[in-house]
């Protein structure tokens, strides 16, 4: 993210197109083991004190895509988190929730995968997730796809949370909460069940054009890698909703399991995913179904013609009811068709709202980013050009090659949203091969991977044409 600019890989190259979003760069989750004092990047005042207390045995800061959501994960009793509680409700934070939960809580930094051998160590009592503000704002700017806020929150601002389990060293009754703070219980017996039922799965089904209880069907499908890559979606167990459209499922084996909601005369729908442990747990999920609708439209070349076996893909889907800040309308089907010899393309079953749409085919490009269309939407005009190749040479004459060597383009004025540019790792031939760039003007430059700053071969530039293959080559060491 850079402008912010993130860049979606366009090939193995790891070349992309330049995104709208937060100036940072593209961050991964980061985070450590112990309580060593993380200094504030920008906490609601009072926040440091509560991150930073010595029962806080692991830390991570996430999402993926620009961070600034902080999670410290803690061990101890009742004493210390009473004194947690106290300084959850100082804060200079209006959004405050407290989250009960049955059963150990477990470290995602110190056992990511879910390894038996490492659960005793990753045990955790309490862990307290906080945002910095303006990330939180960034975030929520980003397509449904890739935004992580929750569009509950819109109005509230960013949340700051406290979730705690009462299955280990901290007894419940032990446990004060200071007044003015949100205190959810998501224990099984705050919903009517008994631990005898294990993991509880339930929720309810609505039209989101009439308010009203959906006749639907839950669908838990066991999520499954395979050895290839992807994943196998297999049924597990199915609940029908009810006269109100609830549903329920009891004693969830443990298991990786995706939570898809359908209905005659509704787009099916992606409402969760859950990770079943073997400990007694409730989990609640709302499913607002929109009614199917089509989507049909034609691509053509800039001379007018229609362009045969183009991949058509949509994404960043809403619904439209669902009010002014959707949430992302997931659904259990990859949304892609192909053109035919006439250009045309058509896909039926996505809800009633909005889309992105992306065409890809090899030697052509369409410049920019996926456009937004309604759903349903008729006769979408879409042009692709003949994309433009370039082969980048590095000579390494008369000095050493290093390790590794990266190749970097650019538009020519800099990076801007939509924009396509990105950086490349030199092959054995000493070459980076790109294909399916937009025609124009770039700025090549190449440099050691690490690089001080001072050992960057170029600019050089480079005219682009479309159906064409364009060849340069950088000599480092060579003086300007």
């Amino acid at each position: 993210m850079g402008g912010w600019r993130t860049r979606f890989a366009a090939s193995a190259l790891g070349i992309g197109l330049a995104m709208l979003g937060p100036p940072a760069a593209f961050a991964l989750i980061t985070g450590g083991v112990g309580n060593t004092p993380i200094r504030d990047p920008g906490w609601p005042k009072g926040a440091e004190a509560v991150f930073n207390h010595p029962a806080r045995i692991a830390w991570w800061e996430g999402p993926p895509f620009g961070g600034g959501q902080w999670h410290a994960e803690c061990r101890g009793e009742a004493k210390s988190l009473n004194a947690i509680l106290t300084g959850l409700s100082r804060m200079d934070a209006k959004n405050r929730r407290v989250y009960v939960h049955d059963g150990v809580g477990a470290s995602f930094w110190i056992n990511p995968n879910r390894e038996e051998q490492k659960d005793l160590d990753a045990r955790i009592d309490w862990m307290f997730v906080v945002w910095q503000p303006e990330s939180w704002q960034r975030l929520r700017a980003m397509p449904p796809s890739l935004n992580p806020t929750d569009p509950v929150d819109a109005g509230l601002g960013p949340p700051t949370e406290l979730h705690i389990w009462t299955g280990g060293n901290v007894k419940w009754a032990d446990v004060v909460v200071p007044e003015g703070l949100k205190v959810v219980d998501e224990r099984l017996e705050a919903h009517g069940f008994k631990a005898a039922d294990g993991t509880v799965i339930e929720g309810t089904a609505i039209d989101l054009a009439t308010k009203a209880p959906a006749a639907a069907t839950a669908e838990l499908r066991r999520i499954e890698p395979k050895k290839t890559g992807g994943y196998d979606y297999t049924t597990a167990a199915e609940a029908k909703a009810d006269e109100k459209g609830r549903w329920v499922f009891r004693n969830v084996p443990s298991g990786w399991y995706q939570v898809v909601v359908h209905g005659r005369g509704f787009a099916s729908r992606v409402v969760g995913h859950v990770r079943p442990d073997g400990q007694p747990h409730w989990q609640d999920f709302k499913a607002g179904l929109a009614r199917p609708a089509a989507i049909s439209g034609r691509v053509v070349d800039e001379a007018g013609k229609p362009i045969d076996g183009v991949d058509v893909r949509f994404d960043n889907v809403t619904a439209a009811a669902e009010g002014t800040s959707p949430g992302r309308y997931e659904m259990p089907v990859e949304l892609e068709c192909k053109t035919g010899p006439d250009g045309i393309f058509a896909l039926e079953g996505l809800p009633v709202g909005n889309a992105s749409i992306w065409i890809h085919k090899f030697g052509y490009v369409r410049p920019g980013l996926g456009p937004s269309i309604k759903v349903p939407s008729e006769q979408i005009a879409l042009t692709m050009k003949r994309s433009a190749r370039l082969r980048v040479t590095v000579d390494f004459t008369g000095t050493t090659r290093p390790a590794q060597y990266i190749v970097e383009i650019e538009p020519e004025g800099g990076a801007v949203v939509g924009s396509w540019g990105g950086s490349s790792i030199l092959d054995e031939k000493n070459q980076v091969q790109l294909s399916n760039i937009p025609p124009g003007r770039y700025i090549v430059r190449g440099k050691p991977n690490p690089s001080d700053g001072k050992d960057i071969t170029g600019p050089i530039k480079v005219d682009l044409e479309g159906g064409r293959l364009a060849e340069i080559t950088l000599k480092p060491g060579e003086k300007k």
